[in-house]
């Protein structure tokens, strides 16, 4: 095992057993069996650990995301993998502070949709304007977030299967309107 994963599986187990506000750079690094110094080698600070874990986890759970073709298997295997990790990710999404890992979620479930879209509009051949295609990265990105945190969080959450069909279902809404309203488009404008 590396150093970066040994730094990133020490902090997971220290998120997960006791409150983020307790947890440094040292007791990470004592966790890890490192010296404190070396984690400034891979790592800005705790902050940045948390982001990476996220990064690295979910391009490894999820390696097809962002295609329009493999897009229910990308919500399916992003669902399972924050199932497999639900006790670490209801600690971290409740982290309220500036440098919060929310943040490298809500960056990834975005770029992951305008990637959808564009390659979505290759695989359908209908132009999707860039400013509404950024304007749809933000807000479906957004609200797969909200509702990922919405079931994490849920005292009584629904199985990661009912998550998965009703995630699944509703970005399906999306692009099927999507795809509806740009072909009456074409058809009005006679393309």
């Amino acid at each position: 095992m590396d150093t970066k994963t040994k730094i990133a599986d020490a902090t997971k187990r220290l998120v997960i057993s006791q409150p983020f506000t307790a947890i440094n750079v040292t007791t990470i690094m004592r966790e890890a069996g490192l010296r404190r110094q070396t984690f400034y080698d891979y790592f800005r600070d705790k902050y940045d650990v948390l982001g990476a874990i996220y990064a690295s986890e979910v391009a490894a759970a999820a390696h097809y995301c962002g295609h329009y073709r493999y897009w229910p298997q990308t919500v399916a295997s992003i669902v399972a993998y924050f199932a497999a990790n639900r006790a670490f990710y209801q600690r971290v999404l409740q982290i309220d502070e500036q440098n919060a890992p929310e943040q490298v979620i809500r960056q990834h479930l975005q770029t992951m949709v305008a990637d959808i879209f564009t390659t979505m509009g290759q695989a359908e051949t209908v132009v999707i304007d860039t400013a509404y295609c950024g304007f749809v990265k933000t807000l479906l990105g957004d609200a797969l977030l909200a509702g990922l945190k919405s079931w994490l969080l849920a005292p009584t959450p629904v199985s990661a299967a009912q998550e998965t069909t009703y995630l699944q279902a509703y970005f399906q809404d999306e692009i099927n309107g999507f795809l509806l309203r740009a072909r009456k488009l074409a058809v009005v404008n006679g393309h």
